[in-house]
Protein backbone atom coordinates (compact mmCIF):
# COMPACT_ATOMS: atom_id res chain seq x y z
CA UNK A 1 0.00 0.00 0.00
CA UNK A 2 1.62 3.68 -0.61
CA UNK A 3 0.53 6.97 1.56
CA UNK A 4 -1.50 8.06 -1.84
CA UNK A 5 -3.97 5.24 -0.62
CA UNK A 6 -4.07 5.65 2.49
CA UNK A 7 -4.89 9.73 1.94
CA UNK A 8 -7.26 8.33 -0.60
CA UNK A 9 -9.30 6.42 2.31
CA UNK A 10 -10.17 9.78 3.78
CA UNK A 11 -8.77 9.20 7.36
CA UNK A 12 -5.98 11.98 7.05
CA UNK A 13 -7.24 16.03 7.26
CA UNK A 14 -6.09 19.07 7.26
CA UNK A 15 -5.37 18.68 11.02
CA UNK A 16 -4.07 15.48 11.43
CA UNK A 17 -0.27 16.15 11.67
CA UNK A 18 1.71 13.24 9.58
CA UNK A 19 4.90 12.08 10.66
CA UNK A 20 7.01 9.74 8.34
CA UNK A 21 9.57 7.02 9.81
CA UNK A 22 12.19 4.94 8.30
CA UNK A 23 12.24 1.18 9.69
CA UNK A 24 14.62 2.25 12.91
CA UNK A 25 11.87 4.57 13.50
CA UNK A 26 13.49 7.61 13.12
CA UNK A 27 11.65 11.19 11.75
CA UNK A 28 11.80 11.66 7.63
CA UNK A 29 9.18 14.54 7.35
CA UNK A 30 6.57 16.15 9.49
CA UNK A 31 4.03 18.02 8.95
CA UNK A 32 0.49 18.24 7.17
CA UNK A 33 -0.75 16.07 4.52
CA UNK A 34 -0.43 18.77 1.54
CA UNK A 35 3.07 19.62 2.55
CA UNK A 36 5.98 18.90 0.18
CA UNK A 37 8.26 17.25 2.74
CA UNK A 38 5.20 14.53 3.30
CA UNK A 39 3.89 14.62 -0.54
CA UNK A 40 7.14 13.31 -1.71
CA UNK A 41 6.59 10.01 0.09
CA UNK A 42 3.27 9.41 -1.72
CA UNK A 43 4.12 6.36 -4.23
CA UNK A 44 6.22 5.13 -1.13
CA UNK A 45 5.66 1.16 -0.20
CA UNK A 46 4.42 1.37 3.27
CA UNK A 47 5.17 -1.31 6.07
CA UNK A 48 2.75 0.21 8.70
CA UNK A 49 1.08 2.85 9.90
CA UNK A 50 -0.97 4.09 13.23
CA UNK A 51 -3.21 6.61 14.09
CA UNK A 52 -4.20 8.18 16.99
CA UNK A 53 -6.75 9.89 19.04
CA UNK A 54 -4.62 13.32 19.16
CA UNK A 55 -5.23 13.21 15.20
CA UNK A 56 -1.64 11.77 14.78
CA UNK A 57 -0.81 9.36 11.59
CA UNK A 58 2.90 7.76 11.85
CA UNK A 59 3.29 5.96 8.34
CA UNK A 60 6.37 3.75 8.40
CA UNK A 61 8.36 3.24 4.87
CA UNK A 62 10.03 0.39 3.98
Amino acid sequence: MTLKKIFDLGLVNDDTEVWIRDPDLHVLAHGDWYQDNILEYLDHELESFTWQDDNNFYIDVR
